[in-house]
This record gives structure tokens, sequence and C-alpha cells, in this order.
């Protein structure tokens, strides 16, 4: 599906929720009962309104809401589906939406960020490297005072 306009945020969590919504069935009130029933206090207009970009704003509790009721990946809700579709990153800034993915999961990051902060800020297990030799570390550790062999 193209796009002529550059969207931000919450027009592609709007399109993404029209879409995902229809391809699961769900009628607007239908989507807004599962919101509910997960802590979520919408209803049907609330559901339309964002679908037709009348409402500016998505909480992040009610984006990972949405993506939880609908079964969808949070980044796949964010970030449009098309490799080289534009996105809005902030107001000034617009990347290619893999590009923008790969940002979002922490595997990449954008032009102009300091890379020693950006890849330190992540847990030691997803660091690829340390991830496929963490078990070579447990055995090198020594054994703990008390510990039988």
């Amino acid at each position: 599906m193209e796009h002529a306009e550059t969207e931000g945020p919450v027009a592609v969590i709007a399109r993404r929720v029209k879409e995902l919504r229809g391809r699961k069935g769900f009628t607007a009130q239908e989507l807004a009962d599962k919101l509910r029933a997960a802590g979520v206090p919408w209803d049907r207009a609330t559901v339309t309104k964002l679908e037709t970009r009348r409402r500016q704003s998505v909480s992040v509790v009610e984006f990972m809401a949405l993506a939880r009721v609908l079964d969808v990946a949070p980044v796949h809700l964010l970030v449009p589906l098309g490799v080289e579709e534009p996105y809005q990153v902030t107001p000034e800034e617009v990347v290619p939406a893999s590009r923008a993915r790969l940002w979002v999961r922490g595997e990449s990051a954008l032009r102009g960020t300091d890379p020693q902060i950006f890849y330190t800020e992540r847990p030691i297990g997803e660091v690829p490297q340390v991830a496929q030799l963490e078990p070579a570390v447990e055995i090198l550790e020594p054994k703990s005072k008390g510990e039988e062999d």
C-alpha cells in the first residue's frame, strides 16, 4: 500500500489499527471492548476517532494494549511495513521505514546518534556477540566457594 504523504507515529498507528482490526474482523465496538478488558477505557467513538485521525495522540499504555489485543509486535504497529516508505521519527527527521524499524528494535542507530551510548544501553544478553558467548562464559567462570565439581 503506498502513501503519498510522510506519516508520523500516530498516523501510522491509526492506519495500522484500522488495517489490523479489519483483518481480524473486529468492529470498532469489539476492539473497544477488548481494550477495556485489557484495562484501557476506550469506547467505539475513541477507536473511530483514532482511525479517522481526529485523535492526535496515543499514550504508551494505549499503544501497548492496541498491539496486544491486535496480536502484533509493537514495532509493526508503530512503523509502516513498507521497506522504503518514508517515516517521520521526529517532526524534523524522516527516514525509510526499514531504517526506523531497525532503530526501534535497537539493532541500528540513526545517523547522528552516539554509537557508544546507543549500543551499550541494552541488556547484555541482547548484544549479539555476547549472547553467542554466554554458554562459554558460564563454563569458564570459577565455581563459588562451597560448590562441588
